[in-house]
């Protein structure tokens, strides 16, 4: 299992219910093991906070966290091992060996589970409430996909695909509303999300995490309806010129917020670049905003990824006063305004882009 299924996610509590989640960790170390301590971290409740790390001393190979908690959360334990003698600190071997799940077990604080590492450090799992048997099934379905992708997990539109799956798969499950965190703590595309929401079982949907971010879900749906007029900006481009958004009315634009230091933007780029070849003649335009600081980079960035359209910057990164207009509060992010001066997309990437321009220009 890939530490990339840990997805960081930002969890809240249910603020429909008060029930309690016991759970019992057990865990066992071969004899030849030399780890002394095992470190346990979680999310103690659903506001947001600092993780709480429990410890515990490893005894005759075996130790126990045993507590309750307000709903199942995913918990990460790491076996510490001493460092050598000279060194300071201690320390674990998840990274070792090129693997990072190594002396590293990830499950969900749900009932009785038995950890079990063997001597190369790996863990296995036995036992667990029903979030914990749906966490194991999405671990599995992201091995055996990734697996089936030749070790390529393909980006966000591999766990797009994974997450939808999970949803459909456990509609009644704190681990599916978890995932789903990573398409709902920025900002949302109403396409990807709002099937995933209505997919939820009504006790899913009115936990608080839920109820937090589905404002937001109905902001994006209203934000690319066609009924809200795309914010206007004038910015110099490459050359210093003053360009407006005003001058692209009468066409489809999309309108590109990026970086040169951004990596994802970068990969993005050229799925960007080949929409714009697909749909260049067909009354679509691509305005990059760039939220650069230094012109030689930017410029450096826009040649070596041959971007042809035209390109704006005021070199004021994230104060700029267009990434307040478009709430841009990471990258990459865009939008995408019909002729009329009206945005119907939002965030569009990989096939979403290719997706939406294809039903919006025949």
């Amino acid at each position: 299992m890939n530490k990339l299924l840990a997805i960081a996610f930002a969890f809240l509590a249910p603020v429909s219910s008060n029930a309690q989640t016991k759970y019992a960790i057990k865990g066992e170390i071969p004899a030849t093991h030399k780890a002394t301590h095992a470190v346990m971290s979680y999310p103690p409740d659903d506001k947001g906070g600092e993780y709480k790390a429990d410890t515990l001393a490893i005894q005759g190979g075996k130790f126990e966290f045993k507590a309750t908690i307000a709903r199942p959360q995913l918990a990460e334990l790491n076996l510490i091992i001493p460092r050598p003698a000279g060194e300071t600190g201690r320390r674990n071997q998840s990274g070792e060996e090129g693997n990072n799940m190594k002396n590293v077990a990830l499950f969900y604080l749900d009932g009785n589970i038995n950890v079990t590492f063997d001597t190369a450090g790996m863990a296995s799992y036995a036992g667990g409430g029903k979030d914990q048997k749906a966490w194991e099934f999405y671990a599995n379905e992201a091995t055996s996909r990734s697996k089936a992708a030749s070790g390529n997990d393909g980006g966000m539109e591999f766990y797009e695909v994974l997450v939808s799956y999970m949803v459909k798969s456990y509609p009644d499950s704190y681990v599916s509303v978890d995932l789903m965190d990573l398409f709902t703590q920025s900002s949302i595309n109403p396409k990807l999300v709002e099937p995933m929401y209505n997919t939820l079982s009504k006790r899913m949907q009115n936990t608080e995490k839920v109820l937090r971010w589905k404002p937001k879900l109905d902001q994006a749906k209203l934000a690319v309806s066609g009924t809200q007029s795309a914010p206007e900006f004038t910015l110099n481009d490459t050359e210093g010129k003053a360009i407006s958004l005003a001058s692209y009315k009468g066409g489809y634009v999309l309108v590109d917020f990026w970086a040169s230091w951004c990596v994802p933007c970068r990969a993005e780029n050229p799925n960007v670049l080949a929409a714009y070849e697909k749909y260049k003649d067909k009354n679509f335009q691509v305005l990059g905003v760039s939220l650069d600081e230094k012109k030689e980079a930017w410029l450096k960035a826009i040649a070596e990824d041959k971007l042809p359209w035209k390109q704006v910057c005021d070199f004021k990164a994230s104060k700029s006063e267009v990434t307040k207009m478009y709430n841009v509060s990471s990258i990459p992010a865009n939008v995408l305004v019909d002729p009329q001066g009206k945005i119907v997309g939002k965030d569009l990437r990989g096939k979403a882009l290719h997706d939406t321009l294809a039903e919006l220009i025949k």
